[in-house]
């Protein structure tokens, strides 16, 4: 009974703090990993607003696309630092987009926006927005692009702010001639 015990805490301890997945082999927790700059296949999503947004359109700016549901213990804590992001950069290239994969829709999703104050753009995923960055076990999960399009850094789990602003400002300097 104590092994069980102590097996269920670890396991909700991981979960909590390094995301929520369903994977055969969750990340470990508060992993980050840089890509090898690789490009990114396009995909246009419509935002809760009804804004069509394509990512091939958002080239010359930096953009955070941050995959989370309104479930996840470690999606709900990040938000805020995506929100904080989307206000301090959005004037110097900077686009926030978080698509979520709740399965109940809308019907969860925007009430959980507008109780939060998020101002930044938010989209359901779908199956080719979903699998634009090739798969991911555990959300949060936040991918960094590069003005020039491609993939600079994939940050898994819950970060500090300041993290996902170094990475933002890397991605930046990583394509240099560009906007921001």
């Amino acid at each position: 009974m104590k092994l069980l015990l102590t097996t269920l805490m670890i396991l909700a301890f991981t979960t909590t703090v390094g995301g929520c997945g369903e994977g055969k082999t969750p990340p470990a927790a508060n992993a980050t990993q840089t890509a090898a700059a690789t490009g990114v296949p396009d995909f246009t999503v419509t935002t809760l607003e009804g804004k069509t947004l394509r990512l091939s359109e958002l080239r010359g700016q930096v953009v955070v696309v941050d995959y989370w549901a309104t479930w996840c213990g470690p999606c709900r804590i990040a938000m805020p630092h995506l929100q904080k992001l989307h206000e301090e950069y959005r004037s110097q290239g900077v686009t926030v987009l978080a698509l979520s994969v709740d399965q109940k829709g809308p019907s969860v999703v925007v009430p959980f926006i507008r109780q939060n104050g998020f101002t930044f753009a938010v989209a359901m995923a779908d199956e080719r927005s979903a699998s634009a960055f090739g798969n991911f076990s555990s959300i949060p999960t936040t991918v960094i692009v590069r003005p020039d399009g491609r993939v600079h850094t994939t940050l898994t789990g819950v970060h500090p702010y300041e993290e996902y602003v170094a990475a933002v400002k890397a991605a930046r300097a990583a394509a240099p001639g560009t906007r921001g």
